[in-house]
């Protein structure tokens, strides 16, 4: 006689948590078979209804449309685009650009470069 292994603990975050309600239900609606050899357990064909709702919950929302303030002429310092691009390992063009979108403080484009991570 086996002993049933404890469930393992729910996600704490909802990204995890969704996921983790979709695969429960997609192992409830498909059959599983084990045989007497104590070989792995094969899974028959899953409902496709029930694969296409648990694909649809898992699925993440398209990120939000930003729109792009128009350029002003800032000017950037030399020496803060090369510790942009040292530091954060971004090429030349996306150090400028930053640094232009967010008035060429480089504090400023530090901070908004880690938050939008």
């Amino acid at each position: 006689m086996s002993e049933r292994e404890a469930p393992p603990p729910l996600p704490t975050n909802a990204e995890d948590l969704k996921r983790h309600k979709a695969l429960s239900s997609m192992e409830s609606a498909s059959t599983v078979s084990v045989s007497s050899t104590d070989e792995a357990p094969s899974t028959s064909s899953s409902d496709p209804s029930a694969l296409g709702a648990a694909l649809g919950s898992i699925t993440s929302k398209p990120a939000p449309v930003t729109t792009s303030k128009p350029t002003v002429a800032v000017r950037v310092k030399a020496e803060d685009v090369a510790f942009i691009m040292e530091h954060l390992d971004l090429p030349k063009p996306k150090a400028t650009d930053l640094l232009r979108r967010n008035g060429g403080e480089l504090i400023t484009t530090l901070r908004a470069f880690i938050t939008a991570m």
